[in-house]
C-alpha cells in the first residue's frame, strides 16, 4: 500500500548511501564487556537463588544451571549474527516487525499463555517459555531504524515522520497493555520518540508527542490501583512497609549491608527470603551487598564501557541504517540496565524490568545476545564517520517530491 509520496527508495540504496567500506575485525572490547556481564551474572543468579532453588525445586543448582544454558544460547546466537551483515534486517524489518506482533497476540490466547503474578507475558512451548514482549522491543527498533534511513532529510514533517509509527505504536502499546507490561510500553514509546528524533523530527513535534504520552502515562497509572500505589511508596517508602515498600526497603537494606567492599560472594542475608525475586529484577541488590560499592562501581563502568563502544559502532558505520540501528540497541540496552539500578535504589518507582545479562531470564538474555550480535556486525563493517554525521544533516528539510511514491 502506498503511504506517502516519496521518492521509491530501495534496501540496495540504503547500504550503497554509505562511503567506501574497511572490513574489520569485530569489536573486542564490545565482545569482552559482555562476556564478562554475562559471567558476573552467572555467579551472582547463583548466589542469589541458591537459598530459594533448594527449597523450592529441592536442588541448590537450579538457577545456575538454566542461566548456563542460556548464557551458552546467548553467545550462539551473538556468534551467528555478528556473522550476518546487519542489511538483512533492513530487508525483512517489516516481517520481524509483523512476526514479533504476532507473539504478543498468541501470548493473549488461553491455553498457549503462561500466567504469572496476574500477567499474561509468555508463550508455553512445552519446557520452553517465550516472553514476546522482549523480542518486539527488538523488532521495534530495527523497524524504526529502517524507517528512519529511508525517510533520510524527510523527517521534519509530522505526516511522514509520525503516522507510520505512531500507528504501529498504537498497535504494539494495545497489545503490551493487555498482559499487562506497562514498562515495555514505555520503552517502546520512548525509543520510537528518540530514534525519530536523531533521524531529524522536529523538537515542536516530539514535544507534542511526550506531553501526550505522559498524559497516557498518568491515566494509565491511575487506572491501576497497584501502579499508584507503587508510586506513593516510591514517594514515601515508610507507608505501607510490610507490603508496596517491602521491595524497596529490602533492596536498600542490601546496599547498606554491603558498605564499601561486601560481605563477600555468597555470603548475602537478604536472599534469605528477605528480599522477593533476588535473583531476577534485583539482583543489583544482592550485587551491591555482597560484591560492596566497589563491585556496583565496576559494573556500572562495565555499562558505560558498552555504552561508549556500541555508539562508537553507531559512529563508524558505513550507512545511516547501521548508524540508527546501533545507536537504538545501544540506547535501549544503556537505558534498561539504568531504569534497573535506579530502581533497586529507590530512584525510581519499582517496575519489573531485568538487568542486563546478569537477571536471571533467558528471552531477556538470548534477545540481547541477538542485539549484541547485530552491534558486533555493525563494528566489523565501517568507515570515515560519515554516516553518523547524516543523522544532524537530515534535519535540514529537503524539497517535497510529490511525484512518486514507496510502499511502507
Amino acid at each position: 500500500m502506498t503511504v506517502l509520496a516519496r521518492p521509491a527508495v530501495t534496501t540496495d540504496q540504503l547500504e550503497a548511501s554509505g562511503s567506501a567500506p574497511r572490513r574489520m575485525g569485530y569489536d573486542r572490547v564490545l565482545f569482552a564487556v559482555v562476556i564478562i556481564l554475562m559471567a558476573l551474572g552467572i555467579v551472582l543468579v547463583y548466589s542469589a537463588s541458591i537459598v530459594s532453588a533448594q527449597q523450592n525445586f529441592g536442588e541448590a543448582q537450579h538457577y545456575l544451571k538454566r542461566q548456563s544454558i542460556y548464557a551458552v544460547l546467548t553467545l550462539t546466537v551473538m556468534g551467528v549474527f555478528m556473522n550476518v551483515h546487519y542489511m538483512f534486517w533492513a530487508r525483512v524489518a517489516k516481517w520481524v516487525l509483523g512476526a514479533a506482533i504476532l507473539g504478543l497476540i498468541m501470548v493473549l490466547i488461553p491455553g498457549l499463555s503462561t500466567v504469572a503474578k496476574g500477567a499474561a507475558r509468555w508463550i508455553s512451548l512445552g519446557p520452553i517459555r517465550i516472553q514476546p514482549s522482549e523480542v518486539v522491543k527488538l523488532a521495534w527498533l530495527i523497524f524504526l531504524a529502517f524507517f528512519v534511513a529511508l525517510r533520510k532529510g524527510n523527517l521534519h514533517n509530522f505526516r511522514e515522520s509520525w503516522t507510520v509509527p505512531l500507528v504501529c505504536m498504537s498497535v504494539i502499546g494495545v497489545l503490551l497493555m493487555a498482559q499487562p507490561d506497562f514498562g515495555s510500553t514505555v520503552i517502546c514509546a520512548g525509543m520510537m520518540v528518540l530514534t525519530l528524533w536523531v533521524g531529524g523530527a522536529r523538537w515542536l513535534h516530539m514535544g507534542f508527542l511526550m506531553c501526550t504520552g505522559a498524559g497516557l502515562a498518568v491515566l494509565a497509572v491511575l487506572a491501576e490501583p497497584y501502579r499508584m500505589k507503587r508510586i506513593m511508596a516510591f514517594l514515601d517508602s515508610s507507608q505501607d512497609q510490610l507490603n508496596v515498600s517491602y521491595h524497596i526497603r529490602q533492596a536498600l537494606i542490601s546496599f547498606g549491608s554491603g558498605s564499601w567492599q561486601g560481605l563477600g560472594l555468597g555470603e548475602s542475608r537478604q536472599k534469605l527470603f528477605y528480599l522477593p525475586e533476588a535473583h531476577t529484577d534485583f539482583v543489583f541488590s544482592i550485587l551491591g551487598e555482597e560484591l560492596g560499592f566497589i563491585g556496583v562501581v565496576v559494573v556500572v563502568g562495565l555499562y558505560l564501557i558498552f555504552f561508549w563502544r556500541g555508539m562508537l559502532a553507531a559512529r563508524r558505520s558505513k550507512t545511516l541504517f547501521g548508524a540508527v540501528l546501533a545507536f537504538a540497541l545501544t540506547a535501549e540496552i544503556g537505558f534498561q540496565a539504568l531504569t534497573n539500578m535506579a530502581v533497586t535504589m529507590a530512584l525510581l518507582p519499582t517496575k519489573g524490568l531485568t538487568l542486563p545479562f546478569i537477571s536471571f531470564g533467558g528471552s531477556s538474555m538470548v534477545t540481547l545476545g541477538l542485539a549484541v550480535g547485530i552491534l558486533l556486525n555493525v563494528s566489523r563493517n565501517q568507515s570515515t564517520p560519515m554516516a553518523f554525521r547524516q543523522l544532524f544533516d537530515a534535519r535540514k528539510p529537503t524539497p517535497r517530491d510529490k511525484g512518486k511514491g514507496w510502499a511502507l
